[in-house]
This record gives structure tokens, C-alpha cells and sequence, in this order.
């Protein structure tokens, strides 16, 4: 027997909440995801029938990563390195 998996069904199971990816992303609090949100870094999605505000799995885990602060030295030698 097959099992086939509509797009629907795809989709359901890839959208997360957003506390999940307050955790993914390392953030204690859903703030800066709130704040990714209205920046419109990532794109809200919603379920049938239900009042809550989902976000996709694959967006948050490709959102780009963010420069240690300060960057290290070799983080800059790397990029000084780069442009030569």
C-alpha cells in the first residue's frame, strides 16, 4: 500500500509555532521572532480552524546566521582575505 502525502498535509506538518522557533533559533523569548515576523523575514501561515500563528520549519532554519559580536580575528582576516 502507498501512502500519499498532499501538499496540505505537507505543509501541516512543516509549520511550527512560533515558541518552537524562538527555540530553534536560541532566543529565550518569542519577542525577536515577533520582531523577524514584522521585519518580514519570515512569512506567517496559518491552519484551518485554528487561531494561532504558524511559521514554516524550512524558513526559520534558513533564515541567515548572524556575525558573532564582535566578530572574531579570524572571522575578519577571513573576509579581509576575501575581497583580495
Amino acid at each position: 500500500s502507498k501512502i500519499y502525502i498532499t501538499m496540505k498535509n505537507f505543509e501541516e506538518t512543516e509549520l511550527i509555532k512560533v515558541a518552537e522557533a524562538a527555540y530553534i533559533l536560541g532566543f529565550k523569548q518569542r519577542a525577536k521572532v515577533d520582531l523577524l515576523i514584522k521585519k518580514g523575514h519570515l512569512k506567517v501561515h496559518s491552519k484551518k480552524g485554528n487561531k494561532q500563528i504558524w511559521l514554516s520549519r524550512a524558513e526559520v532554519y534558513n533564515l541567515p546566521k548572524a556575525l558573532p559580536v564582535p566578530p572574531t580575528p579570524e572571522l575578519l582576516k577571513s573576509l579581509q582575505s576575501k575581497k583580495t
